[in-house]
């Protein structure tokens, strides 16, 4: 029987899949990304808000509140710039699948940090995600211009590491009593300023448009489902289960992008996307 927080991730990544593919469209033209990642965290944070007050409950926004939450805030917002940034230099299922890696770091650091277990089946299931993102790649390496592909992929690589970092900091939280409510909302909090102050400073962009208001009520609230799951996910099962489940988020991705006639779907695709159905469905028996 599927757990619940399978059930979770699962739910997660159909929202990170659709987000995915709304970071692609906001790239199609030249617009400052820290725009969008500020008012992203600024829906997100209005809903989280709501949410708590509609709930009658409690933040709980204690010390390790603070250091957990900011932590793991700093870590998902610059992941998703750099996501961003990547995305207007290569297809929208390689960006998405190569973000996806960090599914290795965050089984590692489970076992090294959270003293998770690591079993035959988890192995198995990460072997077959790993396979998925091989086939997207060695398709993709052929076809694109050698010099912007090395760029999107250190980009990309580097936004990884840092959505690791995030999933395992954001479960050592929870274990240590963090609330949820807090942790989603400081996180809110963080790509508020992340992307403002990347817009700022690095962009030197700070113009608000009515093209980019949609944008970010769109991918805000996508954003808020997509943190509100992998919390509650995290909060009930084991990190190097429910990350690497809800990080197979390209299928999803990929299944729209092919849909909206943004990419081809070819064979090696096809097989991708069949090793990352088996990866899930190993994992979820993990």
């Amino acid at each position: 029987m599927v757990s619940t927080a399978v059930v979770f991730a699962l739910l997660s990544l159909v929202f990170a899949g659709v987000n995915d593919v709304v970071f692609k469209r906001y790239n199609h033209q030249d617009r400052s990304r820290g725009m969008l990642i500020g008012g992203i965290g600024v829906v997100w944070m209005s809903l989280q808000l709501v949410d708590v007050q509609l709930g009658h409950r409690s933040l709980g926004l204690n010390h390790a509140a603070w250091v957990y939450g900011s932590a793991a805030g700093i870590c998902v917002a610059a992941a998703n710039i750099a996501l961003l940034v990547a995305l207007r230099r290569i297809d929208v299922s390689l960006g998405s699948t190569i973000y996806r890696l960090n599914t290795i770091g965050v089984v590692i650091l489970s076992v090294l940090v959270l003293n998770e277990h690591l079993s035959i089946l988890k192995v198995s299931g990460i072997a077959l995600g790993v396979l998925a993102v091989l086939l997207l790649y060695h398709q993709h390496e052929s076809k694109t211009e050698p010099r912007l592909l090395r760029m999107g992929l250190a980009i990309i690589i580097i936004g990884s590491a840092l959505r690791a970092l995030f999933g395992v900091i954001s479960k050592a939280g929870l274990s240590e009593g963090v609330s949820p409510d807090a942790l989603i909302l400081l996180s809110a909090a963080c790509w508020i300023i992340s992307g403002l102050s990347f817009a700022l400073i690095v962009e030197r962009r700070f113009v608000v448009t009515p093209a980019k208001i949609r944008y970010a009520l769109t991918s805000g609230i996508l954003v808020y489902v997509v943190a509100k799951t992998l919390v509650t996910a995290l909060s009930l099962g084991e990190a190097s289960i429910v990350v690497p489940i809800a990080n197979m988020s390209f299928v999803v991705a990929l299944l729209i992008a092919v849909g909206a006639k943004m990419e081809r779907l070819t064979t090696k695709k096809i097989a991708a996307m069949l090793f990352a159905a088996g990866a899930i469905t190993v994992l979820s028996q993990a």
